[in-house]
């Protein structure tokens, strides 16, 4: 077990207890039935590394989780200023359901309170189909609606249907009271589990890109806005001891949901049905703020540490990319270097990022941009500049080039190797542990293959194929695909290849059992092709 899942596990044990001393909200009939023994924590990470543990993966109702990115949504619509006509940001000190409005106005204190979620939710032009394709987005995936918890809220919940009339009355809402309210149920009633809230989490921690889709779900100042009202309202009346005790921008939600964000570094997400008399998770706030001390995430905790935060990261040769290659291509005559950058950077992290790089001695260089927190105007200058700074080329991981480390370091081994030439079967790595007699036995029984781009890689009675020259799937020149890789794989682009059927298999089994051994060997170095593999074949 991985130490932050080691971590997660044991929090969840020494605040699951605490579960006891809380009770299921009762005024929504449908979340009695919650099982109170559920228990669920996650950490995702901005690089889309999700860690949990216990009942992590449980299914609940977001309830009023939901409200931060319906308002994110209403400011990607409208921008700040027009919301905040409408909803104000400021803490109200009362409970999530409390019927509270500005004098000579109507408008809610803050979009984090029934009052304020109710006029958000108004507000959306796209009513409650943007709001379901908004939370998708944030989660990473598609989002059922409990049609159940649905109609349990539409059926009692004349408190918030009442609220919605108020503020009609007052003029702040400006929609009809009752298709608001249906909207308003429906996002409150959409299923999400501890690993969804962490990913959601990430999410505006990441300056409102989703980790695990990429996904630029809102802009980075919606990002930090929301997370700033839910720093001063997520947690209603308990805002001020939990911004004493945890230090994060959070939100919680009666069905015992709870996330809590770090910005720039991950999301958390725990579910835990037992509340607490202020309608908060009551083993969820335990956790988070075991959490907070446990990691040190206090936002307050120290402010300069943060300005320091920025890392410049070295590492040459670069470590090779995930393909399989043939022996002959696994050691490059040129040098590949990988540098990466994190953090907030501003000038002199920028600056220290062109020194470094301008010192390595490498042909390719890779650069990975996908963990900065925050850049800088100066810096982006700086940064974009550095490929006419340094003798090496240099393949950017970012959005509009390679997504992955993987995918960058992969081009730059095929610059290095450039143009090849088709590989002859009798130099092919499948025979490298062939003798002589045993080479021939198997070029007698291979039977040629010419395949067009989307043809199944390996025939119905295909074993082993050769490729001489072209790609099966991720498989190139002097590559070897068989039924390991999957019935499943696919040509590329045009390919040359040689296969050995099943019938083949068997007479090399019968009359060469020598030239058999001698492919599986060849086949197992294929397949993991590290140097101490190698010596022990």
């Amino acid at each position: 077990m991985d130490p932050i899942t080691r971590a997660l596990e044991d929090i969840r044990a020494a605040c699951a207890p605490a579960a006891a001393t809380g009770v299921l909200a009762d005024y929504i009939p449908q979340l009695k039935r919650a099982d109170p023994a559920k228990f669920g924590l996650a950490l995702a990470s901005l690089d889309g590394d999700v860690y949990a543990a216990g009942d992590a993966d449980q299914a609940s109702t977001i309830q009023s989780v939901s409200k931060p990115f319906v308002y994110a949504l209403a400011l990607e619509e409208l921008g700040f200023d027009a919301v905040e006509q409408r909803v104000g940001t400021e803490p109200s000190g009362e409970p999530f359901n409390a019927i509270s409005l500005e004098p000579g106005t109507g408008r809610p204190a803050n979009p984090l309170v029934n009052a304020g979620a109710i006029l958000t939710t108004s507000l959306i032009a796209t009513g409650f189909d943007g709001i379901h394709a908004c939370l998708e987005a944030f989660a990473g995936h598609p989002l059922q609606v409990d049609e159940a918890v649905f109609s349990s809220e539409r059926d009692t919940g004349d408190r918030n249907r009442a609220i919605a009339h108020l503020m009609r009355a007052a003029g702040s809402l400006a929609a009809p009271v009752d298709e608001t309210i249906d909207a308003y149920f429906r996002q409150c009633s959409l299923l999400v589990s501890a690993r969804d809230l962490a990913v959601m989490a990430a999410t505006l921690a990441h300056g409102g890109r989703n980790p695990l889709t990429e996904q630029q779900v809102v802009k980075e100042e919606t990002a930090r806005h929301v997370l700033s009202v839910m720093a001063m309202c997520g947690m209603y009346d308990a805002a001020g001891s939990w911004m004493v005790k945890v230090g994060l921008p959070a939100k919680s939600g009666v069905s015992g949901g709870l996330l809590a964000v770090s910005p720039g570094q991950f999301g958390i997400g725990l579910f835990s049905p037992p509340l607490d008399a202020r309608g908060n998770t009551v083993a969820g706030v335990q956790a988070c703020a075991l959490l907070s001390t446990r990691l040190g995430l206090h936002l307050l905790h120290d402010p300069a540490a943060e300005a320091r935060s920025a890392k410049v990261q070295t590492t040459v040769p670069a470590p090779r990319s995930k393909r399989r290659r043939p022996r002959a291509e696994r050691v490059l005559p040129q040098t590949v270097g990988l540098v990466a950058l994190r953090g907030d950077m501003d000038f002199a992290a920028a600056e220290l990022a062109l020194r470094t790089t301008q010192a390595l001695d490498v042909d390719w260089l890779v650069l990975d941009l996908r963990a900065i927190t925050r850049l800088h105007t100066v810096a982006e200058a700086l940064l974009k500049a550095l490929p006419d700074q340094v003798e090496a080329t240099v393949a950017v991981i970012a959005e509009h080039a390679f997504p992955t480390q993987d995918a960058a370091l992969e081009w730059c081994e095929e610059q290095v190797l450039g143009e090849r030439r088709p590989v002859a079967l009798a130099d092919h790595d499948l025979l490298a542990e062939l003798d002589e007699d045993a080479r021939a036995a198997v070029l007698s029984l291979a039977t040629r293959r010419r395949l067009a781009p989307g043809d199944p890689g390996l025939g119905e009675n295909d074993t082993l194929l050769a490729i001489i020259s072209g790609r099966v799937d991720d498989v190139g020149d002097g590559g070897i695909v068989s039924r390991l890789d999957g019935e499943g794989t696919r040509a590329r682009q045009e390919t040359s290849a040689f296969a050995l059927t099943r019938d083949a298999m068997a007479a090399l089994e019968r009359e060469h059992p020598e030239a058999l051994i001698g492919l599986w060997r060849a086949l197992a170095a294929w397949m993991s092709p590290t140097p101490a593999l190698e010596e022990a074949l």
